[in-house]
């Protein structure tokens, strides 16, 4: 007589965390390896930025808590945006302390934006309070819309 045995379901996340309980287990762990490149500017996760366009320019805000003014720069070069600076976080690991978690990562970060159309580089502003970074980038007058009034003979 022969068996049949019905196949297993088969699920992405299961086997997926299949693999990562067995990284765990051999002492591998990819997020601290991922969440570093971020902060060096390979991924680009750090800082979060939220970025929108209106009819009068671009806004760029950032998420960047514990970060000093002065250890933020901005540059634009042509249409591109790039933040860049540096998040210090004292390390307290020494005689007798020992980290259970740490998430809080420090070092250099580097993101760079392109924008879409001109902007203004005399009249932008950047405004830093309560660890959010704003920029305010009005559009060059040559590329706002406008209304074309027709004229009649």
């Amino acid at each position: 007589m022969t068996t049949f045995h019905r196949p297993s379901s088969w699920s992405p996340w299961t086997s997926l965390a299949h693999e990562l309980r067995n990284d765990r287990r051999r002492g591998r762990n990819v997020a601290p390896r991922s969440s570093e490149a971020a902060y060096h500017g390979t991924r680009g996760v750090f800082p979060p930025v939220n970025l929108h366009e209106s009819d009068e320019g671009y806004f760029l805000t950032a998420e960047l808590p514990g970060i000093l003014p002065e250890n933020i720069d901005i540059s634009i070069e042509g249409g591109t945006v790039t933040l860049s600076g540096e998040r210090k976080i004292e390390n307290t690991a020494g005689n007798g302390v020992a980290f259970h978690r740490r998430e809080r990562q420090s070092g250099s970060f580097r993101r760079a934006f392109e924008l879409p159309t001109e902007f203004d580089i005399d009249r932008a502003r950047a405004t830093h309070k309560n660890g959010v970074l704003t920029l305010d980038l009005p559009k060059s007058v040559a590329v706002k819309p406008r209304q074309i009034e027709i004229e009649t003979p």
